[in-house]
């Protein structure tokens, strides 16, 4: 599961929707997780809130590495910035969690 936080004060729901589409593809291929889906949300209240925070939330279990699978993530993100003209700054934060999950009740 990932969450994009944007303040829409400088970011553009636009750009905010092409971002969640990108982190989709990039996380589902770090991962090897094919349903990775992306919730993005503006705040109706920030204070001092960065332009864009990405929490990216996983299964501990499924995460051999740490330090590699967000340094994979950050090196693909980086390179579809470069790439794109993305001129906002992005905040990533990889969240192993420890859940019990019942789908489709």
């Amino acid at each position: 599961m990932i969450h994009v936080e944007y303040n829409d004060a400088t970011v553009a729901e636009s750009d905010a929707e092409t971002l969640s589409k990108v982190i989709c593809i990039i996380v589902s291929k770090a991962t090897g997780i094919e349903d990775v889906f992306v919730y993005g949300n503006t705040a109706r209240i920030k204070v001092q809130a960065a332009p864009i925070e990405v929490f990216v939330r996983m299964t501990a279990a499924k995460i051999k590495d740490e330090n590699v699978l967000l340094h994979e993530i950050k090196a693909k993100l980086a390179e579809w910035k470069a790439s794109a003209g993305f001129q906002h700054p992005i905040n990533l934060t990889l969240i192993p969690m420890h859940w019990k999950i019942e789908i489709g009740i």
